[in-house]
Formats: structure tokens, sequence, C-alpha cells
């Protein structure tokens, strides 16, 4: 046994011929069923003729500017809508006022006179309220419209307001664009964008 472990030789040569067949081979098979991709971003889109370019234009929505000005108590001293005026002075000069009664009121001291002053001019902001708010309210569903057909999902609200004014005012404006709760409690949806102008404070 042992001389036969001494005659064998000390290298094994190992033929690479089949080996490097198999390679080739498997190399010309993935080349031959290689498919072509298509280049990314290379999408068949067949773009609109020119004429239709004036469709889209009609469905834009005109912006909507509300400009809300202060009086120096901080009270609504004037609305417009897109330079419009939105609502008379004296519907304005009613809802300042009464806004200041009731400001008045709540810095009373306790009592029953207290009671009865803020009382009426709650009462007194409601009725003068109202009508601003329906008169904003008009004036956006006559531009985006209401029901089917309606641009209000398209539309957008800019509120411009001075700096010095009282936020409830701002609230009021809000409701007012936002929509609007029918007698039979039916919800009426208009604008849900709305957006504010950075303030600027006065110097």
């Amino acid at each position: 046994m042992a001389k036969e472990r001494e005659s064998l030789p000390d290298k094994i040569a190992i033929d690479m011929t089949p080996m490097i067949d198999v390679v080739f081979q498997l190399i010309t098979f993935f080349m031959l069923t290689l498919k072509d991709v298509s280049v990314e971003g290379d999408f068949d889109i067949k773009m609109p003729l020119g004429p239709s370019a004036g469709r889209v234009e009609d469905s834009l929505v005109p912006p909507l500017t509300i400009k809300m000005r202060a009086n120096t108590e901080g009270g609504l001293a004037a609305v417009t809508l897109n330079g419009a005026p939105v609502t008379s002075r004296e519907t304005l000069d009613a809802l300042a006022g009464a806004d200041a009664a009731l400001d008045r009121a709540m810095l009373m001291p306790s009592g029953a006179n207290r009671e009865a002053q803020l009382k009426a001019a709650k009462q007194a902001v409601e009725r003068s309220v109202t009508p601003f708010m329906d008169a904003l309210r008009t004036k956006v569903v006559d531009i985006v419209g209401t029901g089917p057909g309606s641009k209000a999902d398209e539309a957008e609200v800019e509120l411009d307001c001075d700096y010095a004014l009282k936020y409830d005012n701002v609230v009021r404006a809000i409701t007012a664009v936002s929509g609007k709760v029918e007698p039979d409690g039916t919800v009426v949806e208009l604008v849900k964008k709305i957006k504010f102008t950075p303030p600027k404070k006065p110097k």
C-alpha cells in the first residue's frame, strides 16, 4: 500500500474544457433570451390638441380675496370681496357697535345690572352679525355656486385682515364662506380652502 501511494503523482490535472463549455452555453442562453426593456420615462402619451386648452381656462375659479379692515376699537369697519363692498355701512356700524357694547358689558362689575347688559349686548350681536354673514355668503355663492356643478371644491379664499381686527370677526368670515346649516339640519358646504395673508403690524 505504501508503494502505491508513493507512485501517485503530486499534482492532479483538471480539465477545464467542460466547465468553459458550460459557461459559454449559459452566456449564449441569456443573450438569446434577453428582452429589451423600454427606456424609463418613455411613455406613450397622446397630448390633447390645441383648441381644448381653452376648456381648462373656463373651469378655473377666480381668486376670492376678502379684505377686512378694523376701526380704532378692533371692530369691523369695512369688508370687500375682490375689491367690491360686501355689505352696507349701516350693517357694519351696527355690528361694530354691538361688539363694543358687549365688550363694555363684560368689563362691568358683577351684579344684576351686568347680567342684563350682557344679555342685551349678546342679542344685539346676534341680530347684527346675521346680515353680515348672509351678505358675505351670498357673494361667495354667486361666484362658486352650490349643488352639482359647483366650483366650491376648486375655490380658495384668502383672508386679508388688519392686525388690530378682533378675532371674532375673522371667525365669522370663515363660518360664512365655509357654508351654512339649513333649517332642516342639512349642511351646505361651500369653500373648503382658506388661507390668510400674513398680517402686518402697524408701525
